[in-house]
């Protein structure tokens, strides 16, 4: 199962200033120094000359029990040439390779291609942080001594059989229904359907024995081929996402309408600000005490089988 940081956005304020400066100083630090660029002040005061509090975040991470604490930060801004200009995308050390990183682009490619918007940035030539974005898209459009300049255009939507069964498998694998191999299995039909990208290729190739460990990192440009984000399963759209995709398996006759009402029940639990989950473990209960009820079995799956119908319409 594919688990992300437990963390959160909020707007940064003037008070973020200094911190943000001296996050961006640590950070850059070792990557100028290899390219002679390090300067103590000014690699602080370029951020103090582009900070824009009402185009960035700040990035916190959960620490304890209702504590959240500082993580980093994310600028997305209007760029000069249309689109999306992400700068600013820095990481407290002690929190990176966690898949935090990942967790945030995610989050900023999946609003502006909700958006129909490209995306532009520039990364120091040689940092790791070039083979993040590269995975999710990005492609290079020029360097120069110090920078590589890269950008991301707005995925072309594919529909089609396969490239709804590979939503599908990540969101079921996301929450543990399916299992990492079968995801890969999914993108073999994707790839037997016509698809040639080298991300699907990729993710359809991956040994047996490697799926777990791979998995996580294949599957984002894959989707992404098919202009798809997936939506990590903790937030709204992505509860809906894992709501549909169960439902169109009860639709393909992969399980019966009980076996729905019991994993929306198992992933969710009774959730009363949330009508389809709600609904649905309510007729989990009726299943469980179905010898005290006046209604049959056969009328509880027709419910359910029309809530799926809902939910997948």
């Amino acid at each position: 199962m594919n688990s992300e940081p437990d963390w959160s956005l909020r707007p940064a304020t003037p008070a973020d200033l200094e911190p943000l400066a001296e996050l961006r100083a640590r950070v850059m630090r070792a990557d100028l120094e290899r390219l002679g660029r390090y300067d103590d002040h000014r690699v602080r005061q370029r951020l103090r000359d582009g900070f824009s509090p009402e185009h960035t975040s700040i990035v916190l991470v959960r620490s304890g029990p209702g504590r959240r604490v500082f993580a980093g930060s994310v600028t997305v801004r209007p760029a000069d040439r249309g689109g999306r200009l992400l700068e600013h995308f820095y990481l407290h050390p002690r929190h990176q390779g966690r898949g935090l990183g990942t967790a945030v682009l995610r989050h900023v490619l999946a609003e502006a291609d909700a958006a129909g918007e490209p995306v532009r940035l520039n990364v120091l030539r040689g940092s790791a942080a070039r083979r993040l974005y590269e995975r999710h898209g990005f492609r290079l459009d020029r360097e120069d001594a110090v920078d590589a300049f890269l950008h991301r255009p707005v995925p072309a939507v594919r529909t089609g059989p396969a490239a709804e069964r590979l939503r599908d498998a990540a969101l079921l694998w996301s929450v543990g229904e399916l299992t990492a191999r079968e995801v890969v299995d999914a993108a073999c039909a994707a790839l037997l359907a016509g698809s040639d990208g080298e991300a699907i290729l990729a993710l359809a190739s991956c040994p047996d024995a490697e799926a777990s460990d791979r998995v996580p990192d294949l599957l984002p440009p894959a989707l992404a081929e098919f202009g798809l984000h997936h939506h990590p399963p903790g937030g709204p759209p992505g509860k809906q996402a894992v709501l549909r995709a169960l439902a169109a398996e009860l639709l393909a006759g992969r399980y019966g309408p009980q076996d729905l009402a019991r994993r929306v029940r198992e992933r969710f639990g009774h959730d009363l600000d949330f009508d389809p989950v709600d609904r649905l473990c309510r007729l989990d209960d009726e299943y469980a005490t179905l010898e005290y009820w006046t209604r049959t079995r056969e009328e509880l799956d027709a419910e359910v089988l029309a809530e799926a119908r809902r939910l997948t319409a």
